[in-house]
């Protein structure tokens, strides 16, 4: 079954661009206006697996999460955050081991949209800063993505942290399993606490 999102549609693109921008100068409406229009597309996702389970899937990480000092390969894969466990890769790799999936990290939005195309998954789970997540939405509309956005981050773009409960309750979800609160990983660097979780939204 093919997943159906308005972000096909040129003019909910266009509606939503224009809305970002007189809602800039509001403080942190912008923002919020994402958020809303992730649990949208959150909640579009959950329905479609409903009757089109993912068997492939793709788990895609931004390249802030990676700690700034570290030398490890993670374009190809997450295998020696496994050992490491200094930042939040290492959790999203053990949450990855256990549930037997793929994460890779993408150093730049095109890569991560050359990602999907190349690996063309079922399903995509992916967090990312505001801007990119509406980014990702224009971007490859065709793919249902589960999404949220980054915790707060002390510098911008620099040792950012996951919502770690949320991403596993979105794997658990998707693999057909519940949570192990025994092996549940710790939250990693967030400034605030994480945000609402997901199957309601980010």
């Amino acid at each position: 079954m093919k997943f159906r999102s308005p972000w096909q549609w040129t003019v909910f693109r266009a509606s939503v661009a224009l809305l970002r921008r007189l809602l800039r100068p509001f403080g942190n409406l912008e923002n919020r206006l994402v958020e809303n229009l992730t649990r949208s597309q959150n909640h579009r996702v959950v329905q479609h697996l409903q009757n089109s389970p993912a068997e492939k899937m793709l788990l895609i990480m931004p390249r802030c999460v990676k700690k700034s000092d570290c030398k490890a390969d993670v374009q190809n894969g997450l295998e020696e955050c496994l050992q490491c466990r200094q930042c939040a890769l290492g959790d999203v790799a053990l949450l990855c081991d256990r549930f037997g999936l793929t994460a890779l990290v993408a150093f730049r939005s095109h890569i991560a949209f050359e990602m999907a195309r190349t690996r063309n998954p079922d399903l995509i789970i992916a967090t990312a800063c505001h801007d990119r997540l509406i980014k990702a939405l224009r971007t490859v509309p065709d793919y249902p993505a589960l999404l949220a956005p980054l915790p707060p981050m002390e510098k911008l773009c620099l040792d950012a942290g996951v919502d770690l409960l949320w991403l596993e309750e979105q794997l658990a979800l998707v693999c057909g399993r519940q949570p192990d609160p025994s092996q549940q990983p710790a939250q990693v660097k967030t400034c605030d606490p994480p945000k609402a979780r997901m199957a309601e939204g980010p």
